[in-house]
């Protein structure tokens, strides 16, 4: 029945994006995407004894992942361009001669101070599952069937924005399909989203949030929307500390709603509030508490070199603040102060380049001239949206541009704010590329926006123009991974 319903077109993307996606996460060695090695080091600890990792008094990884990882070579391939993982087979002989001398203990005695034992545990528990399917094989199966199940949010994210452009353009259906194709085939999404990591889920949450927080705006406010935002939020917020960004945007489409129903059914528009309210704090309310009885942080903490203690800020400068931010987007000035660690212009030489395409350890680069290329292609792109909105400025709903703008200065802010923190403590940069991803469908409307520019009779064209666009860099990108590993 559901099959029957679906759009031919939104189908037709979904195949082509769970082969991409299952192509990904059969081509990448073992543990080379960023922090998988400490993602599936947190699952299995999760799955195997039904803990939270971060026991002073175990060691980081199991005895049975400390041998794969150290057999096949993965941790010392992390990062290292030069370096290859261990491909020969009698390498992997011995590794299997070595592994059925284990017992079945060695899968459960990590989870000691796992580099990521402060993330909250939903994209774990989502991964057990799958874990345990294969939990009869080999690390190496259980690895690579946990990969394959996070396809599926690969697909989540992929509907999630079509909807989100449904709500926006309507049912057209070539402007839903550049949204959606956008945000399933983007490389880096995809990649990702063909690893272990909790950036799958995140992706599919945020893209799910955008969808729900317009169809209140558009529809007006309704209890099982108002319910779906803020539980999709609180689960946001049990995946990775970076949905509190979303918190005060989803707030405020509850708020339009709420005072968009008028003053006739305003006893109805509170008890949906406080009703979405709970909702929210079901999912949040229960990881904090459950945090605070374990006596571990119920937030995401910084990233700390060993030794060191989190970043402080005795004495806040808001010169420096600005100093940083300027060169962030802009060129240093000559006399402004050089942040150690921060990159020329990380605008560009993090977040353009590390958010399309840097694979791996993000140390698999394609050369200059292609992000070159990418760069003019995003700026065409965020030109032509801007384009469209001026032409419907008319008809601009605001409260909807001011959930989006909330919604991306919150991420910004956030990103912003932790990496001032750790440069100015001395510890180095914080940005990566990736972190902007959650926004990727909204780069897939802004994609359908400048794609809504052309004549109805020549869209078609520019939707084949940006999907095959697409497909090629997915062609070069997955050359570019397999070069750097089985070459």
């Amino acid at each position: 029945m559901l099959a029957a319903q679906m759009p031919r077109p939104l189908a037709a993307l979904l195949g082509a994006v769970a082969v991409v996606g299952v192509a990904w996460a059969l081509l990448l060695p073992p543990w080379q995407s960023p922090d998988e090695n400490s993602h599936f080091g947190y699952a299995q600890t999760l799955a195997e004894r039904f803990e939270l990792p971060g026991d002073e008094d175990r060691p980081i990884f199991s005895t049975e992942q400390n041998l794969a990882q150290n057999r096949s070579n993965s941790d010392q391939t992390a990062a290292q361009p030069a370096t290859k993982p261990e491909w020969s087979e009698q390498a992997y002989e011995r590794w299997q001669q070595a592994e059925r001398r284990l017992g079945r203990s060695a899968r459960s005695d990590g989870g000691g101070p796992n580099p990521a034992a402060t993330n909250p545990p939903l994209y774990y528990l989502y991964g057990a599952p799958a874990y345990l399917a294969a939990t009869g094989g080999d690390i190496f199966d259980r690895l690579y069937l946990m990969r394959l199940w996070s396809v599926v949010l690969l697909l989540v994210t992929t509907c999630a924005a079509w909807l989100v452009a449904g709500e926006l353009f309507g049912r057209e259906r070539p402007l839903q399909l550049v949204a959606a194709g956008v945000a399933g085939l983007q490389p880096m999404v995809a990649f990702l989203s063909s690893s272990v990591t909790p950036d799958a889920l995140l992706f599919a949450i945020w893209s799910l949030s955008f969808w729900l927080g317009v169809r209140i705006i558009k529809r007006g406010l309704r209890a099982p929307d108002a319910v779906a935002l803020l539980l999709v939020v609180g689960l946001g917020v049990v995946t990775k500390a970076t949905s509190y960004a979303l918190l005060p945007a989803a707030l405020l489409v509850l708020a339009v709603g709420v005072a968009r129903l008028g003053s006739a059914r305003r006893r109805s528009a509170v008890a949906m509030a406080s009703l979405a309210l709970l909702a929210f704090v079901a999912p949040a309310g229960t990881w904090i508490a459950t945090a605070a009885v374990l006596d571990r942080p119920a937030v995401n903490e910084i990233a700390t070199a060993p030794g060191r203690s989190s970043p402080t800020l005795t004495n806040f400068n808001v010169r420096e603040l600005g100093s940083y931010m300027w060169q962030f987007y802009l060129p240093r000035l000559p006399f402004q102060k050089r942040f150690e660690g921060m990159e020329e212009l990380p605008a560009y030489n993090v977040w353009l380049k590390g958010g399309w395409a840097r694979f791996g350890w993000l140390e698999v680069k394609f050369p200059e001239a292609v992000y070159v290329v990418l760069a003019g292609l995003t700026l065409a792109l965020l030109g032509g949206a801007a384009w469209a909105l001026a032409r419907a400025r008319r008809r601009i709903d605001w409260p909807l541009a001011a959930f989006f703008t909330i919604t991306v200065l919150g991420l910004l802010a956030g990103l912003h704010w932790t990496e001032f923190r750790l440069l100015v403590s001395g510890q180095g940069p914080f940005n990566q590329g990736r972190y902007l991803l959650p926004l990727i469908s909204l780069m897939g409307v802004a994609t359908a926006a400048t794609v809504s520019l052309l004549p109805a009779r020549r869209r078609l064209t520019g939707v084949a123009v940006v999907l095959g666009g697409l497909f090629v860099l997915q062609a070069f990108s997955m050359a570019l991974v397999a070069g750097r590993f089985y070459a």
